[in-house]
């Protein structure tokens, strides 16, 4: 399928470190065709991929967040991240329209850098690691997607250790990535440790796609174990 501007529109966004008003593109729900889909929730798209859009990188500042990260920045925050923008060159002009793989790449790390630098939570961070981690793999880029994906183990480790989610469904799909990204990592026994916390979780019936694929997934470790010897 071939790209063009006719598959987003600008929303109008405001900044959460300088408050001004710039125009994000985004991709309309219509041209959103999934093809399929990796055991990580790594999708792939017939056409337009919206994943390159999640980073919104400021045309006035320069400051870099994604939808889930736009909570407005403190003084503190501020101070930090605008002592570090001034040194950075703002090149938030080239982001407002169909956007290369490249260019969403560019954009997904100057969101990480912003958040790492106003201390998010650990569990944005891990999200934005996991999705880097996906743009590389779209690349062919093996060895950046798996220091992006260990990033991410990582931080939704220390995520699901300290933050308290109401969320169940949340928790679920995290305690899975867990497993996932331990698989990923070539660490069998920790990926079958998080993989059975799914399986016995109490809400695990409430959300049942979990706990499957948390069984197939354990099941597959067993056969490669099998293959090895």
């Amino acid at each position: 399928m071939q790209l063009n501007e006719e598959m987003i529109f600008l929303a109008k966004v405001i900044c959460p470190n300088c408050g001004q008003e710039f125009k994000h593109p985004e991709v309309k729900s219509k041209y959103i065709i999934v093809d399929k889909q990796d055991t990580d929730f790594c999708a792939y798209y017939t056409g337009i991929n919206p994943i390159y859009y999640d980073a919104r990188v400021c045309r006035h500042c320069g400051f870099a967040f994604t939808k889930e990260t736009s909570k407005p920045l403190v003084d503190n925050e501020k101070s930090i991240i605008n002592n570090f923008l001034t040194k950075w060159q703002n090149d938030g002009a080239q982001y407002g329209g169909i956007r290369t793989l490249e260019q969403a790449i560019k954009a997904f790390n100057k969101v990480i850098v912003c958040q790492e630098l106003r201390n998010a939570k650990d569990s944005e961070k891990g999200s934005l690691y996991l999705r880097l981690g996906w743009l590389y793999r779209y690349k062919g880029d093996k060895k950046n997607e798996d220091q992006a994906l260990l990033r991410a183990l990582e931080f939704m480790k220390r995520a699901y250790e300290r933050e308290a989610s109401p969320d169940e469904k949340k928790e679920l799909r995290m305690l899975y990535l867990i497993g996932d990204l331990s698989y990923r990592s070539g660490d069998f026994s920790e990926a079958v440790k998080w993989f059975h916390s799914v399986t016995i979780h109490p809400s695990a019936n409430s959300y049942p796609i979990f706990s499957r694929m948390a069984r197939t997934r354990w099941q597959t470790i067993r056969e490669e174990i099998k293959r090895k010897g």
